[in-house]
C-alpha cells in the first residue's frame, strides 16, 4: 500500500494532505471506489461502512485509497467527504511508557502495549538468495519493520480492558510486526459503533510501516498494515 515518503510529516501535517487511516463512512452505507476521480464507467468495487481504507492524496472533491480486500492490495478514488478519519474519534490518552509498556486510558477504556526484544534462536529467517545478510522473511512471514536486517524488538502483547471486559489481542494480530516505537502509539474510539482502533507508525529507520488493530464490540476484528517502499 502507498506511503507518503516522509512519515514525519504524517505526524506534524494535516491528514488532509498526508496519509492517514481512515473508515468509510457514507449515509447510503457503502461507497463506490472508481479508478479515476471523476463520475462515469469506471466503478471499480464497492465498501460498506466500517471498512479501514488508508487514504492520501486529495483531488478536488475526491481522496486517493489503498485498502486490502480478499487478500488482495487495491486502490482507487471515492468522494473524500465519504470517509472519516480515526483520529476524529474520541482520542484515549497516553497514561504512561516505562521498561516497553505504554499505557493508554480513560474512564472507560484500557490499553497496555508491551514490546520484547528479539530472539533470532527461536525464529526461522530465510535470507535474500545469494546473501547470508539480507533477510527475507521470518517464519516464513513478510517483514514489517526491518529492511533486510534482523530486528531488534517485536510486539509481546496488546491488552485491552473496555469497561469490565477483558480482550487479548492473538499472536496473529502481532506477528511479523517488528521495531514497535511506543510511543507512537494512538488509539480512539468510536462510540457511535463500539468499534476501538489503535494505530502506530513503526521502523527501524528504513523500514517504515503504518499498523491499525480494530476490535468492535469487544471483539478483535482484523489487522491492517500500510507499508513504505
Amino acid at each position: 500500500m502507498k506511503i507518503i515518503a516522509s512519515f514525519i510529516f504524517t505526524l506534524i501535517m494535516s491528514p488532509a494532505i498526508f496519509g492517514q487511516f481512515a473508515i468509510v463512512s457514507d449515509k447510503d452505507g457503502f461507497v463506490n471506489v472508481r479508478t479515476t476521480a471523476e463520475i462515469g464507467n469506471n466503478i471499480s468495487d464497492k465498501l460498506e461502512n466500517g471498512f479501514v481504507v488508508y487514504s492520501f492524496e486529495p483531488n478536488g472533491n475526491w481522496i486517493n485509497i489503498d485498502y486490502k480486500k480478499k487478500g488482495k492490495e487495491l486502490g482507487g478514488y471515492i468522494y473524500k467527504d465519504r470517509i472519516k478519519f480515526v483520529t476524529d474519534f474520541i482520542k484515549i490518552p497516553q497514561k504512561s511508557q516505562n521498561d516497553g509498556i505504554l499505557k493508554l486510558g480513560n474512564d472507560q477504556i484500557k490499553i497496555e502495549i508491551r514490546e520484547t526484544k528479539f530472539i533470532k534462536e527461536n525464529h526461522k529467517l530465510t535470507f535474500v538468495k545469494n546473501s547470508n545478510t539480507l533477510l527475507d522473511k521470518i517464519d516464513g512471514y513478510q517483514i514489517f519493520g526491518a529492511d533486510g536486517n534482523i530486528p531488534r524488538r517485536q510486539y509481546k502483547s496488546i491488552k485491552v480492558k473496555i469497561n469490565k471486559t477483558e480482550i487479548e489481542l492473538p499472536n496473529i494480530a502481532l506477528k511479523n510486526l517488528y521495531e514497535p516505537n511506543l510511543a507512537n502509539h494512538q488509539a480512539t474510539y468510536d462510540e457511535k459503533n463500539d468499534t476501538l482502533y489503535i494505530f502506530s507508525m513503526n521502523s527501524d529507520g528504513a523500514g517504515s510501516y503504518e499498523v491499525i488493530w480494530v476490535i468492535e464490540k469487544n471483539k478483535f476484528k482484523e489487522r491492517i498494515e500500510a507499508y513504505g517502499f
